[in-house]
């Protein structure tokens, strides 16, 4: 006989792993972004699974290890994965973009560029005059300034 049966009747251990797995759920919606509480529950409804099937505590114990562990990693890999496939957005999207000069860039002074409709400060990359009417592209961004090139 376990240790732990002395305090619960073999019988509920799987009703015991559900709550766990429900503790643990909450923790997850609890913090936000983590994604690290949710392996603990789903290694807990694994045992829980082997509790209802009349396994010992001591393979519960080690389904739940095992279950966390194979959890855990793929969360890892998926939300690895996700990551890297992060969408520019907001004013980092403007890299890359055409554009054209509204009003003239003289050296090492603001002007104005025309992106996508949107109309924002800019600075040459390189100090030069850019004129009005001419399409440059969007090399970086320096605070709320895009820093372009001509074409």
């Amino acid at each position: 006989m376990n240790n732990i049966s002395i305090f619960i009747e073999p019988s509920y251990f799987g009703y015991v792993w559900l709550i766990i797995a429900l503790i643990f759920l909450f923790a997850e919606m609890a913090t936000p972004g983590l994604f690290f509480f949710i392996a603990f529950a789903i290694g807990s409804c694994c045992a829980a699974i082997t509790a209802f099937l009349n396994y010992s505590f001591m393979v519960q114990c080690i389904v739940v290890i095992i279950s966390f562990a194979i959890s855990f990693w793929i969360l890892r890999h998926y939300f690895s994965v996700m990551w890297k496939k992060r969408v520019e957005t907001n004013i980092d999207a403007m890299i890359g973009k055409k554009g054209i000069i509204v009003k003239t860039i003289e050296e090492h002074k603001t002007g104005f560029v025309k992106v996508e409709g949107e109309t924002w400060s800019a600075l040459s990359q390189k100090g030069v005059i850019l004129k009005q009417g001419t399409v440059v592209i969007v090399v970086d961004i320096k605070g709320n300034r895009l820093i372009v090139q001509g074409e």
